[in-house]
């Protein structure tokens, strides 16, 4: 832990579900979707509880897998739970198996995982990660990105590596006042070993803005619900690609929000080379193809804020819709 706006940390009940992960056949449906390499701890995670995959933990997570259940619901469900003891301080979920958190309990018990983590090298790994982590967020301040469109943020921001699984996607979870990020480190060229979090900063800063920008506009918005309806008819001017990808208009326009506040995050922090690579690879792999107008339309948002037009963002977004349709209508073909 650290005194910045973002407190980077470990927590033993996303490990031990990350280490319950490598004993289903999540890792192999992660390769399947796209194969990349994979961090030392996470491949010696796989081995070290490879005899325990009929466990009673694994193997209802495996179930839930099997059904659909989100990796954030998931991770916000274990993370829900005491520490130490894992017992349930809120309602559980109807989805959760039942005695699912016992039979964690003693999944971490019989896998000896507490003293495999202190380990000198799988511990080692661990507080390499935590302290590049620790030295990128030391003196960033996302909330001052975030306030303008969503209001005061009162949570607090938590980010963790994730050294064992999911290996190939970011998980942001809200935990009582806690939104919480989980990152694993960026994934590399093929087979390689994926690079250090130090390597690459604004990967973590994209992270960040994207699942925090989410959770922080989700919340936003729900509360203006008879405005967001009302909009709901409205085409963002999304491709069909992305469109396919994300039918419902609010989760379009948090693609849009998230996406154009990192890209003008980044040039803001980095560099304008920095964001453009970002917006190219938000335009080829996202297929987000409306991103330039988009963060034009989001920066007008700050410009008229700034010189007294709107209170706050629900008062802007209504023209959203009409302005991203003329901003794409006048860029480059």
């Amino acid at each position: 832990m650290q005194s910045s706006a973002i407190q980077v940390r470990l927590d033993d009940r996303a490990r031990l579900l990350s280490a319950v992960l490598a004993a289903t056949n999540y890792p192999d449906q992660a390769q399947g979707r796209k194969k990349h390499g994979t961090h030392l701890h996470a491949r010696a995670t796989r081995r070290h509880v490879s005899s325990y995959s009929t466990h009673p933990a694994a193997s209802a997570l495996q179930s839930l897998l099997d059904q659909g259940i989100p990796l954030a619901a998931l991770y916000g469900y274990v993370l829900r739970l005491s520490s130490p003891g894992l017992q349930a301080i809120e309602e559980t979920p109807r989805w959760v198996p039942a005695h699912w958190s016992d039979h964690l309990l003693d999944f971490q018990r019989v896998s000896e995982l507490d003293s495999w983590w202190a380990t000198a090298q799988e511990n080692d790994h661990w507080q390499t990660a935590l302290n590049h982590l620790q030295e990128i967020f030391r003196e960033v301040k996302l909330q001052d990105v975030l306030e303008p469109f969503v209001g005061s943020v009162k949570e607090t921001l938590v980010f963790m590596p994730s050294l064992s699984y999911p290996t190939d996607q970011n998980v942001g979870v809200r935990v009582g006042n806690e939104l919480i990020v989980l990152m694993p480190p960026p994934i590399a060229w093929g087979d390689s070993a994926p690079w250090s979090y130090k390597d690459d900063p604004a990967l973590a800063f994209r992270a960040a803005l994207t699942e925090y920008g989410a959770m922080l506009m989700n919340s936003y918005l729900s509360q203006h619900m008879e405005t967001v309806s009302a909009l709901s008819d409205k085409s963002l001017s999304v491709g069909d690609h992305y469109r396919q990808a994300h039918p419902m208009w609010q989760d379009q326009f948090l693609g849009l929000f998230t996406a154009s506040i990192t890209a003008m995050y980044l040039e803001q922090a980095i560099s304008k080379l920095e964001a453009r690579s970002y917006i190219q690879h938000m335009q080829r792999v996202e297929h987000l193809t409306v991103l330039p107008a988009a963060i034009s339309v989001f920066q007008r948002y700050l410009n008229e804020r700034s010189e007294g037009k709107y209170a706050e963002f629900i008062e802007f977004l209504p023209h959203v819709p009409k302005y991203l349709r003329v901003g794409k209508a006048l860029a480059p073909a």
